[in-house]
């Protein structure tokens, strides 16, 4: 169930992330949540997407093929529009370090693959709303 009303836009989400049936399956979650998503498979059509599209959020893998998910994030947090669009780091690394390194780059929230879809969800809401003017 969404928790926005139907006359209202949708949260653009954009997910981040180099393996395909990830991306649809949070695609989907989202959609059921109520959010609107737009896709990139990689670092560099991430930040074209992002650029093009300017999403109310970022789901963003940490392990990139082209860019690493961190260098993504500082690149984000360099522009005007992604100083204060919400990045959620989500990855399978989970050593304590990556977490600081990913925090420290401006990520706003870090979730560990595998996760539970009301886990995301939850932290999606929760940053959206922190965000909130």
């Amino acid at each position: 169930m969404s928790d926005f009303p139907s006359s209202e836009r949708r949260p653009l989400v954009l997910i981040i992330d180099d393996e395909h049936d990830f991306r649809v399956v949070v695609a989907h979650l989202l959609d059921r949540g109520g959010y609107d998503t737009v896709l990139a498979g990689d670092g560099a059509s991430g930040l074209r997407v992002f650029a093009d599209r300017r999403p109310d959020l970022v789901v963003l893998d940490g392990n990139l093929p082209d860019i690493d998910g961190i260098e993504v994030c500082r690149r984000l947090r360099a522009t005007p529009e992604g100083k204060t669009v919400p990045i959620l780091m989500c990855t399978v690394r989970s050593p304590l370090g990556t977490v600081a390194d990913g925090l420290a780059a401006g990520a706003t929230d870090y979730v560990l693959k595998p996760f539970e879809a009301e886990d995301l969800l939850t932290r999606v809401r929760k940053a959206l709303k922190a965000a909130a003017p």
